[in-house]
C-alpha cells in the first residue's frame, strides 16, 4: 500500500468510527480477540479492527469461525485499550479484508485520528 492509500484508509475509518461512536473486533466465547502477526514489525501483534459489523462479521470463517463481531465504544477503546495496546507493543489492524490485508497503525496514531 502507498502512503496515499494508507491514510485514505486511515481517514475513511475514523470517519465511519466517528459516526457510529464504536469500532468492532472479533471476540471468543472466552473472552479472547483476534489478534495477527504483524506484516510490518517482527515480534509486533496486530489487534484487528473494523469500522463496522458486517466486515466484521464476514472475516468469521475458517480459523475465526467460532468468533463473532463485538462493539468496542470509542470512549473504551480510548479511555482504556490504547495505552494498554501501546505499552504491549501492539498495533492496531484496520479492516482487515479478504485478501488477509490491513492498514496497520500504532495505537496513539488512531487515538489522535479519533480524537481530533
Amino acid at each position: 500500500m502507498s502512503d496515499i492509500e494508507i491514510e485514505s484508509e486511515v481517514v475513511s475509518f475514523v470517519v465511519a468510527a466517528k459516526e457510529q461512536e464504536q469500532v468492532w473486533a472479533l471476540g471468543s466465547e472466552d473472552g479472547g480477540l483476534v489478534v495477527v502477526d504483524s506484516n510490518q514489525f517482527e515480534e509486533s501483534d496486530v489487534l484487528l479492527l473494523w469500522d463496522n459489523e458486517d466486515n466484521a462479521k464476514a472475516q468469521c470463517r475458517d480459523e475465526w469461525a467460532d468468533f463473532k463481531p463485538i462493539a468496542i465504544a470509542l470512549d473504551e477503546l480510548l479511555d482504556e485499550w490504547i495505552e494498554d495496546l501501546r505499552d504491549d507493543n501492539a498495533l492496531l489492524g484496520l479492516n482487515w479484508n479478504d485478501d488477509n490485508v490491513c492498514t496497520e497503525i500504532e495505537p496513539v496514531g488512531l487515538a489522535r485520528a479519533l480524537s481530533e
